[in-house]
C-alpha cells in the first residue's frame, strides 16, 4: 500500500513540472538532422541606430550601425557526446541583443536571473525547473555541408529571436537553415505601433537574408512570423519576389486593429503579393475578430487559411505557452496536454508548407486526424502576370512565341492586359530583333505593339519597312497607308511609298468647309487657356502659355493637324462633341509619344 503511495506522490511531482517542451515534443516528431545553434553579432552600417552625438553635440562613442543579433538554427553532424543546450541558454542570450557587449557568462546569468524574478515568488521554482529543461539544440555544433533552403523567422513586438525556438529548431532538424533577430524599435529597443515600425522589421528580415546569403547558397528561401512579425514578414515578401514561403502566426495582418494601421499605406499590397501564402490564426467560431481580407485579396500565389478553435494569442509563441502551461493552475493537466497538441500540429503544419514550397515535396495537406479542432482551406493562385515593362526583353530573351503564349495564358483572367504594354518597349524590342537577324519575331512583335496601340503610325511604318525586307511589297504599302491615316503629315511613310512607285495622295485635297463651330477659346485650367482663330484666310491655334501660335489644317470632323515641322509642335488636335453634334472641347494629341491630353472645355 505505502509503494502504491509513493508512486502517486512520485507520478503527481513529475506531472507538476513536467509541463514544458517535452510535453509539446511528445506530438511532434522532430527531421533526421540534429540541430546546433550559433549567435552572430553584426550591424547593418546602412541604417542608425545610436545617437552619434549626445544633447550637446559631443560625440557619444556609440557604434554606427543598427545592432543585429543573429540567432541561427542549422543541421549539425551528429555528436551523441555533445550537451544539449537549457531553454535557460536562449533566456540568456537575450542580454546582448541590443548591447554586444553584454556577452559574458555573467552576463546572461544576470538576465536569467532577472528573468525568473519577473514571476511571482511562488512559481519561481516552476519556471527554474522549465528553464533547466534541454532543448533539442547543440551551441556551436558542427555544421553539416549541404546546400539548405533559408528560412527567416519574425518575432512578435518587442520580443527575442528565440519565442519560437521550437519551431526554429524543429524546421532545422528538416534540413533548413533558419535565422532571426530581436524584434525592436527603429532607433530604440522598443517598437511603437506604428506603420513605421512595421517597416523597419521587415528591413531587418532582409538584412537577415543578406546575412545567410553571404554563406549559403540555396535560392529557395522561405519566412515566418509571428502577431506583429506575421505582419511584417508579409510586407518584406511582398517586396522581395525571392521569397517562396511565407507564414503569419496569427499575425498582425489579421488584426483588426493594425489593418486599420496599415491598410491605407503603400506597404499593403496584397495585389502584389506572389509568394506562397498561409496564414494560421484563432477563433475559428468567430473569424469576424480576425479578419482575412489581406487572404481574400491575394491573387497571384497559393494560399491557405487554417484558423483554431481557440482564442488565446500567446498560444502561438512557444516559450509563452510553456510559461503560461506552467504558471497557470486554472487549467486541467488535460487542457495543458490539448494546448501543447495545437502547438505541435501547427508546428508540423509549418515544416509540410516549406516541405511543399521550398523543397517540392507533395506535403502540405489537411490532417486527417486533427489534435487540436481548426479548419482548413486552399486555393490554387494564378499565374502572376509578368511586368509590361519586362515584355521586351521577354521576347528577346525567350522568344516571341513563348512570350505570346504567357500573353494568351495572362489574357484568360487579366482580360486588360494588353493595355499595360508599352508601344515603345515593343518598337525598341523589335529593332533589336531585326539588327540580330530575327525579322520574323521583329514583326511579330510589332503586329502585337498594333493590339496594344492601334493604328499608331510609328508602328505601322516600322512594319512596312520590315516587309519590304521580306520583299513583300503588297504588306509593306499597306502598312504605310495605315500610317499615313493615322498622321497624314508623316513624311518617312510619304517617302516610302514613293519609293516603291505607289501613288500618293495630298493630304491638303482632304479638307472641311465650315471651321466657324471651333472658333473659340478652351479652358485648360484656371490660368491657361487656348484659343482657335482666324487670321489672313488661315486657321491658327494659339495658348496663352506658348511663345507663338501654330497653324492648323482642317482635315475632318474630329481632328485638325498642325502645318509645322518643328519637332515641338509635333501633334494633332482631336475634338469631341456633344449629344447636339456641337463642339464641346479639344485635346492635344501628341505625336511623339501618342498621349492624348484631357479635354479643354469649350468656352461659349
Amino acid at each position: 500500500m505505502k509503494k502504491n503511495l509513493y508512486l502517486v506522490i512520485a507520478i503527481a511531482i513529475c506531472t507538476l513540472t513536467s509541463y514544458s517542451q517535452s510535453i509539446v515534443t511528445n506530438h511532434l516528431k522532430y527531421g533526421e538532422f540534429s540541430v546546433g545553434y550559433k549567435v552572430f553579432h553584426e550591424y547593418d552600417y546602412s541604417r542608425s541606430f545610436h545617437s552619434k552625438y549626445d544633447y550637446y553635440g559631443n560625440p557619444a562613442n556609440n557604434t554606427i550601425g543598427r545592432p543585429m543579433q543573429i540567432s541561427m538554427w542549422y543541421p549539425a553532424e551528429a555528436n551523441n557526446t555533445l550537451k544539449k543546450m537549457q531553454l535557460k541558454d536562449y533566456i540568456g542570450y537575450s542580454a546582448s541583443e541590443i548591447d554586444f557587449s553584454k556577452n559574458t557568462l555573467k552576463d546572461r546569468l544576470v538576465a536569467i536571473n532577472n528573468f525568473i524574478k519577473t514571476v511571482d515568488a511562488s512559481k519561481q521554482d516552476l519556471i527554474t525547473n522549465l528553464l533547466n529543461k534541454k532543448t533539442y539544440s547543440v551551441l556551436n555544433a558542427e555544421e553539416m555541408a549541404n546546400d539548405f533552403p533559408i528560412i527567416i523567422y519574425a518575432p512578435p513586438m518587442n520580443t527575442s529571436a528565440t519565442d519560437n525556438y521550437i519551431i526554429c529548431e524543429y524546421l532545422a532538424s528538416k534540413g533548413y537553415i533558419v535565422v532571426s533577430a530581436l524584434a525592436k524599435g527603429q532607433y530604440t529597443a522598443l517598437q511603437d505601433r506604428t506603420v513605421a515600425t512595421v517597416h523597419t522589421q521587415a528591413e531587418d528580415l532582409a538584412f537577415l537574408l543578406g546575412f545567410a546569403k553571404k554563406t549559403y547558397t540555396n535560392n529557395n528561401i522561405g519566412v515566418f512570423g509571428f502577431s506583429l512579425g506575421g505582419l511584417a514578414n508579409i510586407v518584406f515578401a511582398t517586396k522581395n519576389k525571392a521569397i517562396d514561403a511565407t507564414i503569419s502566426l496569427d499575425g498582425s495582418v489579421m488584426s483588426q486593429g493594425w489593418l486599420n494601421t496599415i491598410k491605407d499605406s503603400k506597404l499593403y499590397n496584397p495585389e502584389e503579393f506572389t509568394s506562397n501564402l498561409l496564414l494560421i490564426g484563432k477563433n475559428l467560431s468567430a473569424p469576424e475578430q480576425n479578419p482575412s481580407i489581406f487572404y481574400d485579396r491575394v491573387k497571384y500565389a497559393d494560399k491557405a487559411l487554417i484558423r483554431y478553435n481557440h482564442n488565446q494569442h500567446s498560444y502561438f509563441s512557444g516559450l509563452n505557452l510553456l510559461y503560461e502551461m506552467i504558471l497557470d493552475d486554472t487549467l486541467t493537466f488535460k487542457e495543458k496536454e490539448t494546448n501543447y497538441a495545437f502547438y505541435a500540429e501547427m508546428t508540423k503544419y509549418v515544416g509540410d508548407f516549406f516541405d511543399q514550397y521550398l523543397k517540392n515535396k507533395n506535403t502540405f495537406k489537411e490532417f486527417d486526424k486533427k489534435l487540436y479542432k481548426h479548419n482548413f482551406v486552399f486555393k490554387k493562385g494564378l499565374r502572376k502576370p509578368l511586368d509590361p515593362k519586362s515584355i521586351g526583353k521577354t521576347i528577346i530573351d525567350k522568344g516571341f512565341d513563348y512570350t505570346n503564349k504567357v500573353i494568351n495564358d495572362i489574357l484568360k483572367h487579366e482580360t486588360q492586359y494588353l493595355k499595360k504594354l508599352d508601344w515603345r518597349e515593343l518598337l525598341q524590342a523589335s529593332i533589336s530583333l531585326k539588327n540580330n537577324e530575327r525579322l520574323d519575331e521583329a514583326i511579330e512583335t510589332l503586329l502585337l505593339s498594333n493590339k496594344v496601340f492601334p493604328n499608331w503610325f510609328v508602328t505601322n511604318h516600322q512594319l512596312g519597312k520590315l516587309y519590304l525586307e521580306k520583299e513583300n511589297e503588297t504588306l509593306a504599302e499597306a502598312c504605310f497607308r495605315t500610317a499615313l491615316k493615322d498622321n497624314p503629315r508623316h513624311f518617312e511613310s510619304l517617302q516610302a511609298l514613293n519609293d516603291i512607285n505607289k501613288e500618293v495622295t495630298d493630304y491638303h485635297k482632304t479638307k472641311i468647309d465650315n471651321t466657324v463651330p471651333y472658333l473659340g477659346k478652351y479652358v485648360v485650367d484656371k490660368e491657361r487657356y487656348r484659343n482657335i482663330y482666324i487670321e489672313n484666310d488661315k486657321l491658327y491655334l494659339s495658348s496663352n502659355y506658348w511663345d507663338e501660335p501654330v497653324e492648323l489644317w482642317p482635315y475632318t470632323t474630329n481632328t485638325f493637324l498642325v502645318e509645322s515641322d518643328n519637332p515641338r509642335n509635333n501633334m494633332q488636335v482631336l475634338f469631341q462633341f456633344d449629344d447636339d453634334n456641337n463642339v464641346k472641347s479639344l485635346s492635344i494629341r501628341g505625336l511623339n509619344s501618342g498621349r492624348i491630353n484631357e479635354p479643354n472645355l469649350k468656352k461659349d
